[in-house]
């Protein structure tokens, strides 16, 4: 019973340590991209939103840290340093399968590289304190908080909406605006959307499903000319499901005027 207790005691100690050194790298790197952006939370909610990616840091971090600590298991031989090496090694290679051996992928491979140092400095060093196990345990809640909530701003923002257009005027939009319409499986929608832009701030677009998903979108020539100079782009896509889908209109630091239209050819009898 006693030996049952110490091997549970030990693999529970294992687990908080490896994910505690992982909530201090998601600290770093998160850190790292607030600090990018200039503070604007918007951004930074919206880079963690990208669960997939997160995913996949996470996962590929844990496995090759367990499978490294196998590997110094293996052979007794292998240090703490060494340990560290093979982190920063695993970090580095990740990359070349995808992007093949040129200048991006070393460049992402040092990032990698030393997302792979943090990782391990802080499973072999830092978590050895318990105060700091729970801190860094906490950045995980936090993070899934943090991008529940919008930090879109709109600064003298007017509109004005109809059945099937959509205008709003503005001193600053800096996030995103979302336009929801009512679809039937089998629809085709036509949207003509202009930016009537007077500053330097950015601007896109992309179309939601009802679950969230992007929509694969068409983009038409423009032969209406009804927004006359000001840049207009025509897209088109198809309701794969009936549903609500969403045209967002995103915004960072713009200032001026943003005009929707579209028109909905329903499909009968489906």
């Amino acid at each position: 019973m006693g030996l049952g207790i110490m091997f549970h005691n030990n693999v529970m100690a294992y687990i908080l340590k490896k994910l505690a050194g992982l909530g201090l790298l998601v600290l770093v790197m998160c850190i790292y991209i607030i600090l990018g952006s200039g503070f604007d939370l918007y951004e930074f909610s919206e880079a963690l939103s990208n669960t997939k990616v997160w995913g996949l840091i996470c996962g590929y971090a844990l496995v090759m840290t367990v499978l490294i600590d196998l590997i110094r298991y293996k052979w007794s031989e292998v240090t703490n340093h060494t340990g560290i090496l093979l982190h920063c090694l695993a970090g580095f290679i990740v990359f070349f399968p995808f992007m093949g051996f040129n200048l991006f992928s070393l460049i992402a491979g040092s990032v990698g590289a030393l997302c792979g140092f943090i990782y391990a400095f802080s499973c072999y060093f830092l978590v050895k304190k318990k105060h700091v196990v729970w801190i860094a345990l906490l950045v995980f809640p936090l993070l899934l908080s943090i991008r529940l909530f919008d930090f879109t701003i709109k600064e003298r923002w007017t509109e004005e909406k109809t059945k099937s257009s959509f205008s709003a005027e503005f001193e600053r939009f800096n996030g995103k605006n979302e336009i929801p319409l009512s679809l039937k499986k089998g629809d085709a929608v036509t949207s003509y959307i202009s930016f009537d832009q007077m500053n330097e701030g950015g601007y896109g677009y992309h179309i939601l499903d009802d679950g969230g998903k992007l929509v694969e979108m068409n983009e038409l020539e423009d032969t209406h000319g009804e927004y006359g100079v000001n840049e207009t782009n025509v897209i088109q896509f198809h309701a794969e499901n009936t549903g609500t889908y969403r045209v967002i209109i995103t915004g960072h630091n713009l200032k001026g005027k943003i005009d929707v239209k579209w028109e909905i050819d329903e499909c009968e009898g489906i």
